[in-house]
């Protein structure tokens, strides 16, 4: 358990500081639909601790941000689409 939270906290700081064209979404996903399941597993086989309920915080708390970071990444989106992006959340983004 200590070493899944320890590689899943530095995992998600590394994709945090990630620039934004260099995320690859899919990867990502995969990853946590993988700690997900690590996650479940552990909860059936162990007593309740505050490593795997930490864990398992940052696993859902990831995923619930995942379908953004999926339609924000997604390669069909065009100038137009960006436009209308930064117009509704009143910030400039450089998606490169």
């Amino acid at each position: 358990m200590w070493h899944s939270l320890e590689e899943w906290q530095s995992m998600t700081e590394e994709w945090k500081c990630s620039q934004f064209g260099q995320i690859d979404a899919p990867s990502i996903a995969k990853q946590a639909e993988k700690y997900a399941k690590i996650c479940k597993r552990v909860e059936g086989a162990i007593e309740p601790n505050q490593i795997q309920q930490k864990l398992k915080f940052l696993v859902e708390q990831f995923e619930a941000a995942m379908p953004i970071v999926m339609a924000l990444r997604n390669p069909d989106l065009q100038d137009m689409h960006w436009n209308d992006i930064r117009e509704l959340i009143g910030q400039d983004l450089d998606i490169h």
